[in-house]
């Protein structure tokens, strides 16, 4: 989202978010493209999502709203990446 005010659109339970960074570090199932459901908030512009194997908390930047679009995710929804094996201190 580039704008706080698009916060005012999300309707709990019902608004569809798709993650616009990669966040596979906290799961290897949140990457670029992953859709969740606003199930909640956590803090002032932290949301709730819930993502079909995971519960997240997800910063308004780090993602948009998919318009058209209600309900929770299934796992056809998602990516089908491949997570890369990681190293101790890379990003």
């Amino acid at each position: 989202m580039e704008d706080r005010a698009e916060l005012e659109k999300i309707a709990f339970n019902q608004t569809r978010v798709i993650l616009t960074r990669d966040l596979s570090v906290m799961n290897p199932n949140l990457v670029v493209g992953a859709q969740g459901l606003v199930v909640g908030k956590l803090a002032n512009y932290t949301l709730k999502v819930a993502f079909p194997r995971v519960t997240v908390g997800v910063s308004w930047r780090d993602c948009d709203i998919v318009p058209g679009k209600t309900g929770m995710p299934t796992d056809a929804d998602q990516p089908k990446v491949i997570p890369k094996p990681r190293h101790m201190g890379e990003e």
